[in-house]
């Protein structure tokens, strides 16, 4: 039930969602009501531009046809979407996520020739670097780490309401994406992060020297490419559930 003050006419609301604060008086509800038309229009123009930069930048193409369904809808846009890819990562330390730098990047299954060819790039990246730190600081530390990672799709998407929202949610969890959630609420929109369980993080080597050998590199390499195989079934069947409730 909502109680609203006498100068706020109930008419004045027209988007449905859950909780909701007015600083003067103090008014909480529970269930759904209406938003101020204010909210709807924000939620009309931040979809906009989000479209705009969309057509702009492009999405990968193994989530796109979600990513146009999702934005057809009048109740859902994405703002962010990424269909999983897999990784080389250099970085000093773990956690050291601003000083890391992009080896190679993938958003499709590779081949071990292209992850050699890309180590090959690294290890003549260190020695150069190992040898500008020797001249610095001859009794210095070792280099950077070499990391491949294996990631699962993930897509941000702006609800109009907590219902959608909710709804969206079922029907990500439903079809595999297990670490998906409402990300965060706000007035004009619910914010829900779709993502799955798949992912793999190897440490590979450092300083430009290469831990693995060629069978366990074979071996991580099958595994990561297993791993975005899956995560797209996973994107499929959530846009077939997707298609099915908008009919």
């Amino acid at each position: 039930m909502l109680i609203l003050p006498e100068a706020l006419p109930s008419t004045a609301y027209t988007i449905n969602f859950y909780s909701f604060y007015l600083t003067t008086p103090t008014v909480y509800c529970t269930g759904k009501f209406n938003a101020h038309p204010s909210t709807m229009r924000r939620f009309v123009m931040v979809k906009r531009v989000a479209l705009e930069r969309l057509s702009r930048e492009g999405a990968d193409d193994d989530i796109l046809g979600l990513i146009e369904l999702l934005n057809s809808s009048e109740d859902y846009f994405t703002t962010s979407s990424c269909a999983g890819r897999i990784i080389l990562l250099c970085i000093p330390w773990i956690g050291a996520k601003r000083e890391a730098k992009f080896v190679a990047k993938w958003h499709r299954k590779v081949s071990k020739e292209e992850v050699l060819k890309a180590i090959a790039v690294w290890k003549e990246d260190e020695r150069e670097e190992k040898r500008e730190r020797e001249k610095k600081d001859p009794d210095g530390e070792g280099g950077d780490e070499l990391w491949l990672s294996s990631q699962s799709p993930i897509l941000h998407v702006a609800c109009a309401s907590m219902d959608k929202a909710k709804q969206l949610l079922n029907m990500a969890i439903e079809s595999g994406f297990k670490y998906s959630g409402i990300k965060s609420v706000s007035e004009w929109r619910m914010m829900v992060e779709i993502m799955s369980t798949e992912r793999m993080d190897v440490p590979l080597g450092r300083d430009g020297v290469l831990f693995c050998d060629d069978s366990y590199l074979d071996f991580i390499i099958s595994k990561a490419n297993l791993m975005l195989d899956r995560g797209r079934h996973k994107l499929k069947r959530l846009y077939n559930l997707l298609l099915l409730s908008s009919r």
